[in-house]
């Protein structure tokens, strides 16, 4: 989702700021090979395709077995800290700094959590984002890797000289807002992508974000942030502000249309006597400066807004094409909006897989910790919702699709809901219903509980498994007040006796479904 950049030709890579790297990672046909002479396949396979190949990937009770072996994970991580140590000193090289940086590695497999320790040499700080570049692509390949070699890594922290980056700089770390009830927000802050941007000192625009395979984020995002922006306002009730103009007249500085550029160049407009919004690195010599100031940008305008929330949107990219999926970021340092990044991840997973052709989309179990820039600064809650992938064909087809967009949006809009007015996410669900008897010539109500947040209205389809006896007539009752009690009519009208199996399931208007229930309905005389 973020950018990080690599100037080639006056061109730039990027490299997805909640996922994985798309920039070339190479390592020398030396190092390949030691890697695989000196490591069973199951670890080798992490170090090796981390920064390279197509690894043939061992089972994961391979991989656990050798996890096992105190030798053998040894060599990984130690193979995993030169390859780093290799990587970083290519990257500063790049910036024009030549050191090498001494890197260590420990894993808790129990906490499914890896730390890298950077010696003295790095230690990025706020005219580098603080390493956010370069560190969440990295960090988002660690966790990939290693999750396909059997150590299931969620939590990958970055040390510098043992301490947290943020104790190295605590000036720098916005206040956090007074804290306001849940109940009581009234506005949110809805960031779509990235958008076009100026390099510096050619001042040639480019988008921000690669298309691997056509399909351009910058373009893209805005559109879905056009849907949840609509959810909000109808289903939450908030007034909701984007981050990137939606005209299509042209900025007059690139040419482009100004749903096209950056949030920086749009807040620009908007404020322009406020530069400490948009332009915060004024002097820095980077040719990516205004990247930075983007990233910047979006949280310094939900912080002048004083909005209650803010929800970024992305999709993801990584350099290995099977990596995909829908994810959410939330800020390590400020871990109390974790829930809100599970409850949206859980709204996601609900919706989408209720949609057909989507049953198994993938979908994160939990939000990520990381270090990105746009959560950092908000003071209020804030997570980044990655989509799906850029760089998987069948995620770029997904993306591409009203029915994911909108099944996407709901999931989020629901998630954000539920955590803010303090409802647990949980899988919409009858109760079985008791076997009733009714006296012919009369009726019965019979009340239907269930489990779950359904969106209204809401239906209660009634089918026919097997009729005895009788004329049994299937039927749909649609539910239109939340506070409405949901229930079934059960007539028995004629003379004579009978009994009808029911099968029943609830359906919203979203699309999920609950499973079927069945119970019999026997009509008798009195």
């Amino acid at each position: 989702m973020s950018i990080g950049v690599r100037l080639v030709r006056n061109r730039w890579r990027t490299a997805g700021q909640g996922g994985g790297a798309l920039h070339e990672r190479r390592v020398s046909h030396h190092m390949e090979k030691s890697i695989m002479k000196g490591l069973k396949l199951a670890t080798a396979v992490v170090a090796c395709s981390l920064f390279l190949a197509s690894p043939v990937l061992a089972s994961r009770a391979e991989a656990s077995r050798a996890a096992e072996d105190p030798g053998t994970y040894a060599e990984l991580l130690a193979l995993l800290e030169r390859e780093i140590g290799a990587q970083l000193t290519r990257h500063l090289q790049e910036e024009g700094r030549l050191r090498q940086v001494t890197v260590s590695v420990a894993v808790d497999p129990q906490k499914r959590r890896m730390v890298v320790d950077f010696g003295p040499g790095y230690l990025p700080g706020d005219e580098q984002n603080y390493g956010e570049l370069f560190l969440i692509p990295l960090a988002a390949d660690l966790r990939h890797y290693s999750n396909q070699a059997g150590l299931e890594i969620l939590d990958v922290e970055f040390l510098f000289q043992g301490k947290q980056i943020e104790a190295h700089f605590p000036e720098d770390r916005p206040m956090p807002r007074a804290t306001k009830s849940r109940s009581a927000h009234t506005q949110a802050l809805v960031s779509s992508s990235h958008g076009y941007i100026a390099l510096h000192p050619s001042r040639a625009w480019e988008f921000q974000r690669p298309a691997p395979l056509g399909l351009q984020e910058d373009v893209l995002s805005p559109t879905y942030g056009d849907e949840l922006q609509d959810l909000l306002e109808q289903r939450s009730g908030l007034v909701v502000h984007r981050a990137r103009s939606r005209s299509k007249d042209p900025h007059p500085e690139s040419g482009h249309p100004w749903e096209q550029m950056s949030s920086r160049y749009h807040l620009k407009a908007l404020f322009p006597e406020r530069a400490d919004i948009w332009n915060e690195l004024p002097n820095s010599p980077s040719s990516d400066r205004e990247v930075k100031e983007d990233i910047r940008a979006r949280p310094n305008y939900a912080n002048h807004l004083g909005v209650d929330v803010m929800l970024s949107l992305h999709t993801n990219g990584n350099a290995a094409p099977g990596v995909r999926g829908a994810e959410v970021y939330h800020h390590r340092t400020k871990p109390e909006d974790k829930a809100l990044g599970d409850s949206i991840l859980c709204g996601m997973r609900e919706v989408i897989h209720a949609q057909p052709g989507y049953e198994s989309f993938p979908v994160r179990a939990e939000s990520v910790a990381e270090g990105h820039g746009e959560n950092r600064i908000g003071t209020m809650p804030s997570v980044i919702v990655e989509t799906a992938y850029h760089s998987n064909p069948e995620d770029v087809a997904a993306l591409q699709d009203p029915v994911f967009r909108s099944a996407a949006m709901k999931g989020v809009e629901k998630g954000y809901r539920l955590w803010a007015t303090g409802k647990a996410c949980e899988t919409l669900a009858l109760d079985p219903l008791a076997d009733v008897q009714i006296p012919v010539r009369s009726s019965r109500f019979v009340p239907v509980a269930f489990k779950g947040n359904p969106q209204y209205p809401l239906v209660l389809e009634l089918s026919v498994a097997s009729c005895v006896g009788g004329n049994c007539t299937p039927s749909d009752e649609e539910f239109m007040d939340p506070g409405q009690p949901v229930q079934l009519e059960l007539l028995c009208n004629g003379d004579g006796v009978g009994t009808v199996r029911w099968r029943t399931r609830l359906r919203d208007a979203d699309g999920v479904v609950t499973e079927y229930q069945e119970f019999n309905q026997s009509c008798v005389l009195t």
